[in-house]
């Protein structure tokens, strides 16, 4: 066993990892957090079961790993402009995961539901994919309060909840009628208001 019990031996192939990956990811938000096997990881990879279980001891490290995928493929926009910039990475993380649920509107149900079936794999999301947001989030407030773009006195903590609020709030109870990326454009701008500085 090598850290955080992996496995050692052959060297890995890094393109077959990001198959693996991807179809646990894909899985996870079509059929929730428990209802899909390693063998339906394999058939969706395209792989064998134990080409898997030489990378992960269990479902449960190779959803961590899942969720760590999906932390990574949101890109963390960086133009000088603080605003734009948390405008930007709301529309990313959005883009992402309706590229990643297709027509599949009940997926962040399912997945959310799985999540509060188990504190386990709730406490993997909050690690693996909230933390990782909330650094990100916190980087730009701070780079934007330095340039004098955001407000002093905002409670940095509290800006990141309201944001990442809306934008689970639109993944999960958005208006049918309206389109998810327009109700977030409207929700940003009330934000922006607030935190813009007072000319």
């Amino acid at each position: 066993m090598g850290e955080n019990g992996k496995k050692r031996g052959r060297p890995r192939s890094a393109s077959t990892d990001l198959l693996i990956l991807q179809a646990t990811r894909t899985l996870m938000l079509e059929f929730g957090m428990n209802n899909f096997s390693m063998d339906d990881v394999a058939a969706r990879a395209g792989v064998s079961k134990p080409t898997i279980y030489l990378r992960w001891n269990s479902k449960d490290e190779l959803i961590t790993d899942a969720f760590g995928l999906a932390a990574e493929q949101t890109a963390i926009p960086d133009t000088g402009d603080a605003l734009a910039d948390l405008r930007a990475l709301l529309e990313n993380m959005l883009a992402s995961m309706e590229l990643s649920l297709g027509s599949a509107e009940a997926a962040p149900h399912k997945l959310v539901a799985g999540m509060l079936e188990s504190p386990q794999l709730l406490e993997q999301y909050k690690q693996n994919f909230i933390a990782p947001r909330r650094k990100d989030y916190a980087k730009i407030l701070k780079k934007g309060i330095q340039k004098g773009q955001i407000r002093k006195d905002i409670d940095e903590d509290t800006l990141i909840d309201l944001i990442s609020g809306a934008y689970f709030y639109c993944m999960l109870f958005k208006p049918e009628t309206e389109n998810p990326s327009d109700w977030m454009q409207k929700a940003f701008n009330m934000i922006q208001y607030g935190i813009s500085p007072v000319n």
